[in-house]
């Protein structure tokens, strides 16, 4: 965001948490201690403590259904009203952030991609991490085709993997899920690499959801099957990849499930590049669905839109940057 759009953005949000008090959901992705993590999506055990600690003390913590109730009847939020979200569903969630959610008694909702929870396979960019940028040795060249168009990458230097690793993270995240496995095949093939992933980035298992689903300050909602940007497809595909989650998830743990997250979900866009559009939203309420967070920085009031909510994410913070950056979203 160029320093013009942070200044439009904080006089448009000034006025709006004047009219009203506003309420934030923050958005986490994983609680645990990586060698490497870049994506920057990993919050330390110690950190994520030190936020709950604070979220305890001096706000307002909503669970799912409060919050639900709220954006379904365009009510205005208790005074500095907080929710937390997770997607994705890593297995840290389970093993590393819940407990620590009971222990500072704070709810949050979890958002489950559902294809690979239960496998030893890893989500398509942590797998790219795992080939490209792991200890390995690497052929030089890196020749793939994706989409139908042929590309070349100059893998002969750690800078330039680097580089690779970031350039093919953001073509495939405007792929469709049968591209990105045909990309995988191809990084697999020519690193020498399996695919078998990692103990530390997998998803739950089917039992750690269903305790997810059981526990006290945990809920579960719906996060696609395949995680694809979905803007990207039909909407007759954005249906099913939705449903298909939602599907898999009600039938696993016997509730009915009205909870998404885009993945990705940013409104930003280049071109035809959308994370999500006009046709998810219609899917959304075809399948149901009552609740819908996207990725983009913003305040929620009684008058936002419940398929696009906005949500703060949440990096690994220390202590006193945390509470600076929780100062910030409640400045009225």
């Amino acid at each position: 965001m160029g320093d013009l759009s942070k200044k439009i953005f904080s006089v448009m949000h000034y006025v709006a948490n004047k009219v009203q008090q506003p309420a934030v959901i923050l958005l986490y992705h994983r609680v645990t201690t990586l060698q490497q993590d870049p994506q920057d999506l990993s919050v330390t055990p110690e950190h994520f403590s030190s936020h709950l600690a604070h979220l305890a003390t001096d706000y307002n913590m909503l669970d799912a259904e409060r919050f639900l109730y709220h954006v379904k009847n365009k009510k205005a939020f208790p005074e500095r009203s907080v929710f937390v979200t997770f997607d994705d569903g890593y297995a840290d969630n389970y093993l590393e952030a819940l407990p620590l959610l009971t222990k500072h008694q704070v709810p949050a909702l979890f958002y489950i991609t559902t294809s690979k929870i239960n496998t030893a396979y890893e989500l398509w960019w942590d797998d790219l991490e795992r080939v490209l940028l792991t200890p390995g040795n690497l052929p030089p060249v890196l020749q793939i085709t994706i989409n139908g168009q042929p590309a070349q990458y100059t893998t002969d230097t750690l800078a330039a993997i680097r580089e690779t690793y970031y350039a093919l993270q953001q073509v495939l995240r405007f792929c469709k899920p049968a591209e990105i496995e045909l990309a995988m095949q191809q990084l697999y093939e020519w690193s020498g690499k399996t695919a078998t992933g990692r103990p530390s980035h997998r998803l739950m298992t089917w039992e750690e959801v269903k305790a997810m689903g059981d526990a006290s300050y945990a809920a579960i909602g719906c996060h696609t099957h395949r995680h694809p940007a979905v803007g990207m497809l039909s909407y007759e595909e954005q249906y099913t990849e939705i449903g298909m989650s939602k599907e898999i998830l009600e039938g696993v743990l016997g509730t009915p499930q009205v909870h998404f997250s885009y993945p990705f979900g940013g409104r930003k866009f280049l071109g035809t590049k959308r994370y999500y559009n006009a046709d998810s939203i219609k899917a959304c309420k075809a399948l149901g669905l009552q609740m819908v967070c996207a990725n983009y920085h913003g305040q929620v009031h009684s008058w936002s839109n419940p398929y696009a909510l906005p949500r703060i994410l949440v990096r690994n913070w220390p202590p006193d940057v945390f509470r600076k950056q929780m100062q910030q979203f409640f400045k009225y």
